[in-house]
């Protein structure tokens, strides 16, 4: 009797499902990485047989390009066996700054709130512009201070 492990191979083994060996790789090469950049890793893909992964920081791409070497040479001299069909030619990383949509548990955290401030203002400020539009502006800003605020108008 085949066990799971065993059908999955022998499923990765075949054309259609070339696409499950490219994800055992790429998760095989991930796993090289040190525990706190795979937290940072998004995900991978393959294009033109260039393995990119996509982060999600700045600091994870600048700690990428600083141990992607120590990585690439082992790959060079050991393929992975999940890596056997699909090695890659080259592994290169970037970072993405798109956010991901916020999940239905942290929708019932975020609440609609206007935001309410005192107006600290009192309204004894000169108008000395000279300009009629500027002038006219000032004088419904200092409206509006009056209005908002027990002060009477000079």
């Amino acid at each position: 009797m085949k066990n799971a492990s065993h059908i999955l191979a022998s499923l990765r083994q075949k054309p259609s499902f070339s696409k499950l060996a490219r994800f055992e790789c790429i998760r095989r090469i991930q796993g090289l990485f040190p525990p706190h950049l795979q937290r940072l890793v998004r995900y991978g893909y393959f294009h033109n047989n260039i393995l990119y992964f996509v982060l999600s920081h700045p600091g994870a791409k600048q700690e990428f390009d600083n141990i992607i070497a120590s990585i690439k040479a082992p790959l060079r001299q050991y393929t992975p066996p999940e890596c056997r069909e699909c090695p890659p030619e080259d592994i290169r990383a970037f970072v993405t700054h798109r956010i991901q949509p916020a999940s239905t548990e942290d929708a019932g955290l975020l609440r609609q709130s206007e935001a309410h401030y005192t107006e600290r203002s009192e309204g004894a400020f000169s108008n000395d512009t000279h300009h009629p539009e500027l002038h006219r502006l000032i004088e419904r800003i200092r409206e509006h201070v009056h209005a908002r605020t027990d002060s009477e108008p000079a």
